[in-house]
């Protein structure tokens, strides 16, 4: 919504193959700051996209400059989240305003086009909109897809026309109903009048159909479609209706600040099913209010609705919240959220002015069936008072966002560890190649198995040195072979690991064996690290790794001293080693 103004928020010793099939978990790439730009002093208010083999992402933001005023700003990147620029993403020169946005983001796959916007909050303002220029750090001039100065919360999408898979239609909804524009951005329609309501969401499914979801700001999420574009609609439907009832303002949560239950949904590419994932009251707790997510889902286009069934993390009678989820689906179907969480500091007040949160995601493959652990994303629960502005009642925005590209997810997220709100993403990679089988081809296993070797759980495959057969020769040996691999000729290939060694001087070697000349080629060496570290090593020509038909490949790690070793019975330890491809 309109920003808070008033606020500036492993000879043969050992082998183990697969006896089963296990869940594949993602790796989980550390915090990425999206906030780069020393001229912010906060922000709130996410969204996100990328590009379908995400490489390319943006981020957006309100951006509560030094200077007072507040701008959209975007965190972007073209190199796959290795490197951010900010930029600030203005209207035209006679619309802007001081106070720009409610940004938003969308990417349509067929043009392989990024597209950004905002809202300029001011009698000559409205909503703009830019493309993001591939392979550069930059947007297009922006242009108005409309003039008005009552607009507020504006979300964007992009998918073909029903029936036309080759062309393009984006769709902007807001306060005033929703627009579109064929022709990439550059001119847009009056708008449609949806009805009242907030947080009018729009999404194209598989097929072109439109889905717009909103808040009616009483009891009630509702729901309308479009099979035609856009030009006509169906009456709305009650999607679900909330358990509590509250306004924009701050209700039943550590921290002062507002919470608007605004929701969000997301249209599986697989199944073609509509999801709608938001936050309500499920209980009180010693006059405290438990605030939990709940799920509907439609497989008939929104026809129907299924109950709403709360989300399985957390024992009702401990007080903790979970609010502001964003939910996206990967192109294999797999449903990821986003949230604000207390469960790591459950029993707090409500409306204490500092509230500790984390930002939380997990994934469900199953469309909400059953659920995956929860992955923390900020190292640290954060105070929701140090929003970088002034004392008083705090901002953090009403929402998340988030990018999927390829099977990357880039969660975007505010994080008040810096004693001020900053913007942060996490590189999330989905439908990791797991190890078939893992051979200890020197040394003496100590523990661990094949689990050990993908999921990075704590549970480690160790060895000490062993036997070795001449001079040189790494005492300890680690081959896996992962087989099934679907694409044999990826752009990327990664080894991914998360490795230590208990003693200093000890070399690391990293190689994958050549399906041409059967060798077994160096790929990177290094220094162990005597600390658990996550280890990711880029392999070159990646289709000389993979066996066509089999997709089989086969990985070594070794480790041997190169330099005086205190304790000769010293251990390697590993806690993953997998495969990552791209796409």
């Amino acid at each position: 919504m309109r920003p808070n103004t008033m606020k500036h928020l492993l000879l043969l010793a050992f082998a183990v193959s697969a006896a089963c099939v296990y869940a594949q978990d993602p790796i989980m790439g550390g915090q990425l700051r999206m906030s780069v730009d020393n001229a912010s002093n906060s922000g709130d208010e996410t969204s996100g996209s990328s590009s379908l083999d995400g490489s390319e992402i943006v981020g957006g933001f309100n951006d509560y400059r030094t200077d007072g005023t507040i701008k959209s700003s975007f965190g972007v990147s073209s190199d796959g989240g290795q490197s951010w620029a900010q930029i600030v993403l203005r209207p035209p020169v006679q619309n802007q305003t001081t106070v720009e946005g409610d940004p938003m983001a969308c990417y349509d796959k067929r043009t392989n086009t990024l597209f950004a916007g905002a809202m300029a909050f001011g009698s000559n303002g409205g909503i703009y909109i830019a493309r993001k220029n591939a392979g550069q750090n930059s947007f297009s001039t922006a242009v108005m897809a409309r003039i008005n100065g009552s607009v507020d919360k504006g979300w964007m999408d992009a998918g073909p026309l029903p029936g036309n898979p080759n062309s393009t239609r984006l769709y902007i909804t807001f306060n005033q109903g929703v627009i579109r524009s064929d022709d990439l951005g550059n001119t847009w329609t009056a708008p449609f009048s949806l009805g009242s309501g907030l947080g009018f969401l729009p999404r194209v499914g598989p097929n072109g159909e439109l889905y717009v979801t909103y808040w009616d700001t009483s009891l009630g999420i509702k729901f309308r479609r479009s099979l035609d574009g856009g030009q006509t609609w169906s009456n709305a439907v009650s999607a679900a209706t909330r358990l509590a009832t509250w306004g924009v303002q701050n209700y039943g949560i550590p921290g002062n600040f507002r919470n608007p239950p605004i929701h969000t949904m997301a249209v599986s590419p697989t199944t073609g099913d509509i999801v709608i994932v938001y936050f309500d009251q499920t209980n009180v707790v010693n006059n405290q209010r438990n605030l939990d997510l709940y799920l509907t889902r439609s497989t008939d286009k929104g026809v129907t609705w299924s109950v709403p069934a709360r989300l399985p993390y957390r024992n009702i009678n401990t007080v903790s919240d979970m609010i502001f989820p964003w939910v996206e689906f990967t192109r294999e179907g797999r449903l990821n959220v986003l949230c604000f969480d207390t469960s790591r500091t459950p029993n707090q007040t409500d409306g204490v002015a500092a509230g500790f949160w984390d930002q939380d995601y997990f994934y469900s493959d199953d469309e909400g069936a059953n659920w995956s652990q929860i992955f923390r994303l900020t190292p640290n629960a954060f105070n929701s008072f140090n929003d970088g502005r002034n004392a008083g009642t705090s901002f953090m925005g009403d929402y998340n966002g988030m990018g999927i590209g390829a099977r990357h997810v880039y969660p975007v997220y505010l994080d008040t560890r810096t004693n001020q709100a900053e913007i942060y993403t996490n590189k999330i990679i989905n439908r990791i190649e797991i190890p078939s089988t893992f051979q200890w081809l020197r040394g003496q296993q100590l523990g661990g198995n094949l689990q050990s070797l993908f999921l990075k759980d704590g549970n480690s495959a160790t060895a000490k040195p062993g036997l070795t057969l001449t001079p040189g020769e790494p005492p300890i040996q680690l081959v896996t072979t992962t087989t099934g691999i679907v694409n044999t000729t990826p752009s990327v290939l990664s080894v991914w690991m998360w490795s230590m060694v208990n003693t200093p001087n000890i070399e690391m070697q990293t190689m994958m064996q050549n399906i041409n000349t059967q060798n077994w080629d160096v790929v990177d060496v290094r220094p162990a690290p005597q600390a658990l570290t996550n280890i990711v090593v880029n392999v070159p020509n990646p289709a000389n790794y993979i066996t066509p038909g089999s997709g089989t490949a086969n990985c070594r790690v070794t480790w041997k001293a190169v330099g005086p070793v205190p304790n000769p019975n010293w251990v390697a330890t590993v806690d993953q080693n997998v495969l990552v491809l791209d796409p």
